[in-house]
């Protein structure tokens, strides 16, 4: 467990990070949509908070990263197909959105982040109970 404890806060550090960082660089997200610079906040504060949880209480912080991953992910792709400011064409904003490489890196690090806690929470749950087939090929 402690090889998915760090895999895992290595993920939230990461996101935490490229969250960080587009909050430094990008002031079209001060200016345009501070909502949703408020909300990348909020999102970084839960990634650090996380990376503390995982390693206090584990079951439910892989959870909560799961979940935190999740919503983020969901509203990253709600940006980019239906969340341009007003009096901006969508496809300019998508084009925007896709052509940052932090936003994109976010995007991904959100992906990673819920496959390393659902393969955290299914594993255990897999030992021993393998398909026949694949026992074969583990022998």
């Amino acid at each position: 467990m402690k090889v998915v404890r760090l895999i895992l806060s290595v993920a939230l550090g990461a996101s935490a990070l490229v969250g960080i960082q587009i909050m430094a660089t990008d002031f079209w997200l001060w200016s345009a949509a501070p909502t949703h610079a408020y909300g990348l906040i909020a999102f970084v504060a839960l990634d650090l908070a996380l990376i503390l949880g995982v390693w206090r209480a584990t079951r439910p912080a892989i959870f909560g990263a799961l979940l935190t991953a999740t919503f983020q992910l969901v509203a990253m792709l709600g940006d980019i197909i239906g969340g341009q400011p007003a009096g901006l064409p969508a496809a300019v904003f998508r084009n925007y959105l896709l052509a940052n490489t932090a936003y994109v890196g976010l995007l991904v690090t959100q992906g990673l982040i819920m496959i390393i806690a659902i393969g955290a929470w299914a594993l255990p749950r897999l030992h021993d109970h393998w398909p026949w087939s694949l026992r074969i090929v583990r022998s």
